[in-house]
């Protein structure tokens, strides 16, 4: 009685054992239905999506790879960009302060 992983179409990673093969599961995440498929196919799918540039980590299987990427660049280029502004107004108001 082996335990294998297999994914359902939302990423979530389920689980079952090799007497559930071609029973019908619900997935807890988004409720659809789908067959328990065979070890061989569940890694089929895994390397299908692992093509199509999603991500395989433990936790996240299913997630695009580069999926809040931008919006975490995006965030940091901001935070790099307000503190040059907040160091050359510190600068500006030095250097006024010594012209008076």
């Amino acid at each position: 009685m082996s335990r294998f992983k297999f994914v359902c179409g939302c990423g979530k990673r389920l689980a079952a054992y090799d007497w559930m093969i071609g029973q019908v599961v619900t997935c807890p995440k988004c409720g659809t239905t789908q067959t328990v498929p065979t070890p061989f196919q569940a890694e089929e799918k895994l390397a299908e999506m692992m093509e199509r540039g999603y991500s395989v980590t433990r936790r996240k299987i299913g997630i695009p790879v580069d999926q809040g990427g931008p919006k975490k660049r995006t965030m940091v280029v901001l935070a790099v960009v307000g503190a040059v502004v907040l160091l050359l107004a510190a600068a500006v108001v030095l250097f006024l302060s010594f012209l008076k």
